[in-house]
């Protein structure tokens, strides 16, 4: 049986990162019983949750690798944080009620240095994302990608 692992965010940096090592030859990450889609936003649009359901029942991924997100640059960020919250979340939501609901073994969320807080000590890891607020800079998008932490428990 094919295992299906669909990668959300797909033509994101972190996405063709993966991309790039799985289409070298040598990778030890290559198998042939794995078939791995690269998702985008012009594939899917994850903000709606029917787009999303009807993907994910297309797709049916065994597990999901969730790198999808808006983002922005730092004005972007600092101007819309409200916006950048809300459409994370309905990111975040649609993409693991999704998986949920096919049946996907296993989904791995990928969070982001800015979800740690503003005032911190180093080294840093990830027991101490919810050790106070993230940057200003970033409000919405952080918070955001913490939630991610909340709703896999």
């Amino acid at each position: 049986m094919q295992t299906t692992v669909l990668v959300t965010g797909g033509s994101g940096l972190v996405g063709n990162g993966i991309r790039l090592a799985l289409e070298n030859a040598s990778s030890p990450l290559k198998r042939d019983d794995e078939k791995w889609i690269f998702s985008s936003s012009k594939d899917v649009d994850l903000t709606d949750s029917g787009a999303t359901r009807s993907y994910f029942e297309r797709v049916r991924p065994t597990y999901v690798i969730h790198l999808a997100a808006k983002v922005g640059g730092l004005y972007a960020n600092m101007s819309g944080n409200l916006e950048f919250f809300r459409q994370n979340m309905l990111i975040n939501e649609n993409v693991l009620s999704s998986s949920h609901a096919v049946g996907a073994k296993k989904v791995i969320s990928c969070l982001s240095t800015c979800i740690f807080p503003d005032r911190v000590s180093y080294p840093i890891d990830e027991t101490m994302i919810h050790n106070g607020p993230p940057h200003d800079s970033n409000y919405g998008y952080s918070y955001a990608k913490r939630m991610i932490d909340i709703m896999n428990k």
